[in-house]
């Protein structure tokens, strides 16, 4: 009797354990698993050698697909593939409901390289090689369509960003900033944004402060602070003038809210709308070659 009151004990005080110890694991494994914190890698988040094979022999459409998806979740390989494999798709891709949502989501990722996914695949979409032929074309149309200006002067930023003759691209562009008419403005502001380069920053400020268009004054606006294509490195050229805007009596409070936004957007300072908390921020904290451009 004793011997088996002793074995009884002993399962309980083991049957116990075992159950604190899955407490104690489930535990951990909820810690571990929380929404907040670092990245957990749950694969190496690179593409296989099998997984190419797969991709390879799909479908043109469904290897964009596939791609895309795995460009969006940082696999590496995924962009470079492509980029390798765009222009063999021309003619091949049309656009579907899935596609824009992918396309979508990689546009407004915060890595850039996913952004330029998001750009090669709009470009095999709408056929265009990256040729100064396509550019010839795609000018030609903007100016001689009368109804899809927007589609080709996005385009025409598309490939600028892609290596095609930026220039040409950024002086065509600023033909349509300038136009009278808002909807050629508008179309000039998203190819602006999506050619990213430096000397675009100055035009969008230009026309974040005076354009007489609400609406595409905060476009411009968002354009330089988060959208499009310019690195972080150069929406940085931004806040001297910003800070300049920043203290302008005659900026109406609409255009001086969407001023403080694009600041803390792109400094990442947790300042109010206060203009002299801005300067005395600017002054302590861009010494040398900025210091000098206010």
């Amino acid at each position: 009797m004793r011997g088996s009151r002793l074995v009884l004990s002993v399962a309980v005080v083991l049957t116990m354990a075992m159950a604190l110890a899955g407490q104690n694991l489930i535990a951990g494994l909820e810690a571990l698993l929380r929404l907040s914190g670092a990245p957990v890698l749950a694969s190496a988040a690179k593409l296989s050698e099998h997984e190419l094979e797969e991709i390879s022999a799909m479908p043109a459409q469904d290897q964009v697909m596939r791609l895309l998806e795995r460009t969006i979740n940082h696999y590496a390989g995924a962009g470079e593939e492509i980029e390798k494999r765009a222009d063999a798709w021309l003619g091949q891709i049309r656009s579907t409901p899935e596609l824009s949502k992918l396309t979508d989501v990689a546009y407004f990722s915060s890595d850039l390289r996913v952004r330029a996914a998001a750009l090669e695949v709009w470009r095999i979409e709408a056929g265009f090689p990256k040729t100064s032929e396509a550019l010839d074309g795609i000018v030609h149309s903007a100016a001689t369509s009368a109804d899809r200006k927007y589609f080709f002067l996005s385009h025409l930023g598309i490939l600028g960003n892609r290596g095609v003759e930026k220039q040409r691209a950024f002086d065509t562009l600023m033909l349509y900033a300038r136009d009278p008419d808002g909807d050629m403005r508008a179309a000039a502001i998203n190819g602006l944004a999506l050619l990213g380069t430096e000397n675009t920053i100055a035009p969008l400020l230009e026309i974040f402060r005076s354009d007489p268009s609400h609406d595409l004054r905060e476009r411009a606006a968002c354009n330089l602070a988060d959208a499009g294509m310019l690195t972080r490195e150069l929406r940085k050229k931004a806040v001297p003038d910003l800070i300049r805007f920043s203290q302008d009596p005659n900026l109406d409070q609409t255009t001086k809210k969407w001023v403080y936004q694009a600041l803390r957007e792109i400094t990442l300072e947790k300042i109010g709308d206060d203009p002299s908390a801005w300067l005395s921020w600017y002054g302590s904290n861009w010494q040398g070659a900025h210091a000098g451009q206010l």
